[in-house]
């Protein structure tokens, strides 16, 4: 409403949505104003109306065409001409192109399809692309890529790894397959430990069977074995280190033939070492007659010779005839 006493400026102006006034209802140098849209009108000297003014300035116009906000709101050309917002969403999203054309959005990372390159070793990743591992599950080594080292920027996933001399601290527990040692008279080393022997390698530990066999012969000679009907030949061993020890049973049921000299038993898994005396026990049934025995070996061959247990120490030397010997006894390789 006008003030009373002042003539009102009026403008030439429409109340109706989106109405832009012709160049023909606007005299130059005249204004207009579409009062809905906030919009105001002139003729430019080139005879075309033109807007100079907004209630909300559009994108077209260095504006927004945007006249409120949330917090965390992002702008984003949805056409060519225009701008609108993209809403902000939970924690945790990340905001992901949707392509050429496309709008963007928020979302979580997809592993398989939003992300490229090699993440090195430093940063947490293996420096190798999916292309060059066989399977995650089977990651056996961590080492320099081509070379061996205590170090490395690369994890190499591998069947044969070589690391050099690695340190632990704590307890290592394998939870599936055995710890193998690669290199012979390798294995693991109690030199930590106080102690006065020549070494505290243990470097061997196996198990097995053998076939216990009766033989006659000398000392130091080659001897023969007996030919005999067994009803069983029966062996086991098991060597920690140097030390082996063995266990057998033997049943003849008929001896054909048999040489002569001491009495042994052959096939012994391990020869002895030179000048090695072993210790353990015999049990016989009928094997053959003599006193009580005990055990002894012949130097540097793999066999076991009975001995008399008497002053003398003198080996057992008799006729093997059917009977049973069981024994158990250690010695030194």
């Amino acid at each position: 409403m006008a003030q009373t006493g002042f003539t009102p400026i009026q403008l030439y102006f429409s109340s109706t949505t989106t109405n832009v006034p012709l160049a023909a209802n606007l005299a130059s140098g005249e204004l207009a104003i579409n009062i809905t849209d906030g919009k105001l009108f002139y003729k430019d000297n080139a005879n075309a109306v033109q807007v100079i003014g907004y209630k909300v300035v559009p994108a077209t116009a260095g504006g927004t065409g945007q006249t409120s906000y949330a917090v965390g709101d992002l702008l984003y050309a949805d056409t060519t001409t225009t701008l609108a917002k993209l809403p902000d969403v939970a924690t945790g999203n990340a905001l992901i192109s949707g392509g050429v054309s496309t709008a963007p959005a928020w979302g979580k990372i997809g592993l398989t399809t939003h992300v490229s390159g090699v993440l090195p070793v430093a940063n947490g990743g293996t420096n190798a692309s999916a292309a060059s591992i066989t399977a995650f599950n089977n990651i056996t080594g961590y080492s320099a890529s081509g070379a061996t080292g205590t170090t490395s920027t690369n994890l190499v996933f591998s069947t044969s790894p070589s690391i050099t001399t690695p340190t632990l601290v704590g307890n290592a527990t394998l939870s599936t397959g055995n710890l193998i040692i690669g290199t012979s008279g390798k294995g693991i080393d109690f030199s930590a430990t106080s102690g006065t022997g020549t070494s505290e390698l243990l470097d061997d530990y196996e198990t097995g069977t053998w076939t216990p066999v009766a033989g006659r012969g000398d000392i130091g000679s080659a001897g023969s074995a007996i030919t005999a009907v067994y009803d069983t030949q029966t062996g086991k061993y098991t060597k920690v280190g140097n030390l082996v020890t063995i266990s057998g049973l033997i049943n003849i049921t008929t001896v054909i033939t048999q040489g002569t000299g001491n009495n042994f038993i052959s096939g012994l898994p391990f020869t002895p070492a030179d000048n090695s005396l072993g210790a353990g026990a015999v049990a016989r049934n009928n094997a053959f007659t003599t006193s009580v025995i005990i055990n002894s070996f012949a130097w540097g061959s793999a066999r076991m010779f009975f001995v008399e247990n008497t002053n003398s120490s003198s080996a057992v030397s008799v006729a093997w005839k059917s009977g049973i010997v069981n024994f158990t006894f250690s010695y030194f390789v």
